[in-house]
């Protein structure tokens, strides 16, 4: 009765009531638990027509590190579908998830499946417990990227914009037209503007790139997936989520895999960008999030967004997570504008968390189009396709290319999905009149 009753109405809700954006599967995996509870309190689980004796027990914990200076404890906790959460928590909290009321009072940071058979949990509890995760026990699919933000991030990373000649309508512009305007005098001598897009959208060079908080691996693992010969760097604040990055199934370079091309750092990650060389990544992507969830202080100022510009490549993308924050928002806007100019900053759609998340990339300037040069493989900086010949005499692609194909296959979708929209465009009331943030305001670590 429970099952059949209680458990639909937790999962089926109404569309205006469900959970969305980034808390989407926190929420989802708090009521498959609460789910679970409910038949775990009676004593029984139906399973077909059978009943199945299932006494509640406590998830696995396969990652557990504390890190006292900054009063964290980081954590990785799987499940029995082999799902691997990360959970940050205060460090004097040494409670264990097993039960209800431990998710709801831990929310994860990030879910990754794994695929992998199972090994013993115990052993591999222990063993992950001194920060020794084997990335072999998790095999997880690097192409199930679940949340819209993250999705809306990394379209911006494969695509640039290349912005046309014409001009737009305001109508056409809001609409995301697709073709170019074209202006027909009919017999009353009116015009007419036919449906046009804002700019034509193509593949980019993305030789290095740099993401700025790493989590539960999500991006690093598609990029490493997608685009095995970029130069990957990931900087996360704490060494707990670095460390943890195995469990998730993510070798770093040096690691012990050869193939692995992904270079994990610790450290303040604006600090790591700030040492950099000019003109060193092709994409800056910064996912980092404050104890609000919303972006650090640090990485919403203009001296912030002045040293990405500088650290970037000629039409270098700086891609960031915004939070619907009112004035705030506004403000980091603002800053963009005088950084990069209203014209090379576009603001793109969250699917599944509109009006609560948007996405904003951020592009440098170039007297060129930085779209990959003929010829050129979309994953690394050679220019050389790169092909072999079939035994038949055929010439056929290499893995690095269906690689790289199906990952502009799987961006460019996402990127249909963000609608990205020029920001000098957008009747963005008041943006013009808020003050720009600055470090002396609120950033006092780097002023």
């Amino acid at each position: 009765v429970l099952l059949k009753h209680v458990c639909p109405a937790i999962m089926n809700l109404s569309p205006h009531q469900r959970p969305r954006g980034r808390q989407h599967l926190v929420r989802r995996s708090a009521m498959l638990k609460a789910a679970w509870a409910i038949t775990a309190a009676a004593g029984v689980a139906r399973v077909g027509d059978a009943l199945l004796v299932a006494p509640p027990s406590c998830d696995v914990v396969v990652f557990d590190q504390a890190d006292s200076h900054l009063g964290q404890r980081t954590m990785v906790v799987e499940d029995r579908e082999r799902r691997r959460m990360l959970v940050l928590t205060a460090g004097s909290d040494r409670s264990q998830p097993c039960e209800l009321r431990w998710w709801l009072d831990h929310n994860p940071q990030g879910v990754v499946r794994c695929r992998a058979k199972a090994g013993s949990a115990t052993t591999t509890s222990a063993r992950s417990r001194l920060g020794m995760c084997d990335p072999a026990e998790c095999d997880p699919d690097p192409t199930a990227v679940e949340l819209g933000y993250v999705r809306s991030m990394l379209a911006s990373i494969l695509f640039v914009p290349r912005a046309t000649r014409h001009g737009m309508s305001a109508l056409c512009i809001e609409l995301a037209c697709r073709t170019r305007v074209v202006r027909t005098h009919v017999a009353t001598g009116a015009l007419l503007e036919q449906p046009a897009v804002v700019s034509q959208w193509e593949p980019r060079q993305r030789r290095k790139v740099l993401v700025i908080g790493l989590g539960s691996s999500t991006m690093a693992l598609w990029l490493r997936h997608a685009l095995p010969e970029t130069e990957l760097h990931a900087v996360d604040l704490s060494p707990g989520v670095v460390a943890a990055a195995p469990c998730f199934g993510l070798a770093s370079a040096g690691g012990g895999n050869d193939t692995a091309t992904a270079h994990l750092h610790v450290g303040d990650g604006r600090g790591f960008l700030a040492k950099q060389q000019d003109g060193s990544f092709d994409a800056v992507v910064v996912d980092a999030f404050d104890a609000d969830a919303s972006l650090p202080s640090c990485f919403r100022t203009r001296e912030f967004f002045e040293t990405a510009r500088q650290k970037l490549s000629p039409g270098g993308a700086l891609s960031l997570n915004l939070l619907s924050m009112g004035k705030a928002s506004l403000q980091v806007l603002r800053s963009l504008e005088l950084s990069f100019g209203a014209r090379s900053v576009w603001i793109g759609d969250a699917p599944g968390a509109e009006g609560i998340q948007t996405v904003v990339a951020a592009f440098a300037p170039t007297d060129a189009p930085v779209a990959l040069p003929s010829g050129a493989a979309a994953g690394g900086a050679a220019p050389e396709r790169r092909l072999r010949s079939s035994a038949a005499g055929h010439v056929a692609e290499t893995s690095v290319e269906r690689r790289d194909a199906a990952a502009e296959v799987q961006a460019e979708a996402w990127l249909h999905r963000a609608r990205f929209r020029q920001l000098s465009v957008m009747p963005l009331e008041g943006l013009h009149k808020a003050e720009a943030f600055r470090d002396e305001e609120i950033c006092k670590a780097h002023f």
